[in-house]
């Protein structure tokens, strides 16, 4: 079938600053002064999601009166430079520049960024043209070193089998060890036995809802008890940092398909090659809604410094439901590709299921499709958690 256009008409706008000097970049909403919306250093980039028609600027630190670069938010058009040395200034949607300034003028390691940048400008017209889709990164980029699964067609399934079964008890306190940096071997048992389910493995099934983008949903990812556990956490400040507790090994590294060591501080010589011993994952993040509140559409992926090398990036998203939600607060992904309707892919929040998405696509480029947003919760709460995984490490 044909690919509906969504009724939502939101996107990425990505604002490179192509020039040596900080300059904070505004939102001009056409009512009085901008609203500022960050600060980027020379050479580098910032974003937000955004809407065609929309206006932005960037403006000197020292004078926030004063525009250097406009730019006025085009339909598909996702990269905005502020290159006041470029001679071409017509090319639509991309910038305005107040005043030409001279190549000549930057320093031998200015003119390198500089040229990086216009090549990847380069490349991002080639990818255009090939993909017909928007570059959001820096090129080059390598593809994602994680595991990325397979979407291929609605309902495709992948099984996963973890001998990380669920918890059907609460264990008491003292019996929860912390977490040991030391991996457990094939033959071990499972820690707190007597607490889980009696079952011998855990089978985990990853159902693809998107394909574009690619996003896959889990029920009975965690047990009540877990949910409930992690819920007593958030409430409890004194306990808090012992959410980082037992032996290392949890359902998400398998899902993942990831060492597990590399959702924890490592030893050296563990994954050597990856640079960092920290966490690839953030810390769980708790979010809670009452009734009338909502998070509008926006994505969870930043735009790199080009001083940084590898290029890190959050890629995959895990979210995790605490709750059942009497009623709304469902996850809305509203440019999802289908051929059955324009409105958004709505995910119902119940209580231990888990939603995987992938915000790099498989040869790097970052997906401005995965835009979500939560939905107002209309009677109850909803509780929930993010898990954000880096690629190919935390920056």
């Amino acid at each position: 079938g044909t690919t509906l256009i969504s009724y939502f008409n939101g996107q990425a706008g990505k604002f490179i600053n192509m020039t040596p000097d900080c300059l904070n970049l505004y939102w001009d909403s056409g009512r009085g002064p901008g609203h500022f919306s960050g600060s980027v250093n020379g050479f580098d980039a910032t974003g937000t999601a955004t809407f065609p028609s929309h206006r932005f600027f960037y403006g000197k630190t020292d004078d926030p009166d004063e525009a250097l670069c406009s730019f006025l938010v085009k339909e598909g058009i996702y990269g905005y430079f502020c290159d006041p040395y470029s001679d071409d200034q017509d090319e639509p949607g991309r910038a305005f520049s107040r005043g030409k300034r001279d190549v000549k003028e930057l320093s031998e390691r200015d003119l390198e960024f500089y040229q990086r940048h216009r090549e990847n400008l380069e490349f991002g017209k080639a990818y255009r043209d090939f993909t017909g889709s928007e570059w959001l990164g820096m090129y080059p980029r390598d593809p994602p070193r994680h595991k990325i699964w397979q979407a291929d067609f609605f309902g495709q399934e992948h099984h996963v089998v973890t001998k990380e079964t669920l918890f059907i008890e609460q264990p008491p306190w003292e019996d929860l060890p912390r977490i040991s940096p030391k991996p457990r071997n094939e033959g071990d048992d499972i820690p707190l036995k007597l607490y889980r389910s009696p079952e011998s493995t855990l089978n985990i099934t990853l159902r693809a809802v998107s394909c574009a983008p690619r996003i896959f949903e889990m029920r009975n990812f965690i047990s009540h008890v877990e949910a409930d556990h992690i819920l007593m956490l958030t409430n409890r400040t004194h306990e808090l940092h012992r959410s980082s507790t037992g032996d290392g090994n949890n359902p998400s590294e398998h899902v993942l398909q990831l060492d597990e060591s590399l959702l924890r501080y490592r030893q050296y010589d563990e994954h050597p090659e990856i640079g960092t011993k920290g966490s690839i994952a953030e810390p769980l993040q708790m979010v809670h809604y009452d009734p009338g509140q909502e998070y509008t559409a926006h994505h969870d992926f930043g735009y790199n410094q080009m001083s940084h090398p590898n290029q890190p990036s959050r890629s995959i998203n895990v979210l995790l439901y605490l709750n059942d939600v009497e009623q709304g607060g469902e996850t809305s992904f509203p440019r999802w590709l289908n051929a059955e309707t324009a409105g958004g892919l709505d995910v119902k929040p119940e209580k231990g299921k888990a939603v995987l998405f992938y915000m790099l696509l498989p040869y790097g480029n970052s997906d401005d499709l995965t835009q979500y947003a939560a939905l107002p919760v209309i009677k109850g709460e909803k509780w929930m958690s993010n898990l954000w995984i880096w690629d190919p490490y935390k920056g």
